[in-house]
């Protein structure tokens, strides 16, 4: 009910179902992503009690949000952006294209500019995101121009 992927899969549609018999794969899920995934599906829970790994929760059911059709999920995981995580979060959003994901995150990086823009992770981060270190310029200089102009 939940993915429009899994219902084609596991539908009577003879084009769409998976092979009688066949067990589905998802290969690019780890067990615990799988399992945090399944929750999910089942109870709209989407974090395990692990301790500090819900950033990583967060991006990896993102995606698979993405891939497999889930935009309970998709929307879910769009509304939690922090500032310690929105760097990985403008990077999970260009990769999963979430335009909702990148505005909610760039958003945050102006509202948190000097502690992200100075915190340990922004040089490699830099370093790997040319075009988001730009997108994150220009979204800083609108601001302070509007700034600027309001005063």
């Amino acid at each position: 009910m939940r993915s429009e992927v899994f219902r084609h899969m596991l539908s009577a549609d003879d084009q769409c179902k998976a092979p009688a018999g066949d067990d589905i794969s998802l290969p690019e899920l780890s067990h615990e992503d799988l399992s945090l995934f399944l929750a999910f599906l089942y109870t709209g829970a989407f974090f395990s009690n692990d301790g500090g790994s819900e950033e990583r929760q967060l991006h990896a059911l993102l995606v698979v949000a993405d891939k497999y059709d889930v935009p309970f999920l998709r929307r879910a995981c769009e509304a939690w952006v922090e500032p310690r995580n929105v760097l990985r979060t403008l990077e999970v959003a260009e990769l999963s294209c979430s335009d909702a994901l990148r505005e909610r995150a760039m958003e945050t990086v102006v509202e948190h500019a000097e502690q992200v823009v100075f915190s340990a992770e922004f040089h490699d981060f830099a370093a790997r995101n040319t075009g988001l270190c730009v997108q994150i310029t220009r979204a800083l200089l609108l601001v302070k121009t509007s700034t600027s102009t309001n005063a």
